[in-house]
C-alpha cells in the first residue's frame, strides 16, 4: 500500500432508526374498523396510544401490527 492510499474501515452503524407511528385511520383500515371505533379503543386504554401536541393520537406500528395480527385482534373486535 502506498502513502496516498487509504484502507478500508468498516463503520458500526450506531444511529437507530424513529419509532414509526401510525394515523388513527391507518390503524382503523388495518383492523377493518372507523376511525371513530379507533378512538375509542384508545380513550379506553385498549391500544397504546402517543398524543402529539395538537391532540391527534398516534400509534406505535410495531405493537399495532403485532396486535393485529395476534389472537388478542378477535377480543378487541369484540369488545366495540
Amino acid at each position: 500500500m502506498t502513502s496516498t492510499e487509504v484502507e478500508p474501515v468498516e463503520a458500526e452503524v450506531t444511529h437507530k432508526e424513529k419509532p414509526r407511528f401510525l394515523t388513527r385511520r391507518e390503524v382503523a383500515a388495518l383492523f377493518g374498523v372507523s376511525a371513530s371505533t379507533v378512538t375509542r379503543w384508545a380513550q379506553k386504554g385498549l391500544l397504546r396510544t402517543v398524543r402529539t401536541p395538537g391532540g391527534h393520537y398516534r400509534f406505535p406500528a410495531a405493537e399495532t401490527h403485532r396486535l393485529a395480527q395476534s389472537s388478542d385482534r378477535a377480543e378487541l373486535l369484540r369488545l366495540d
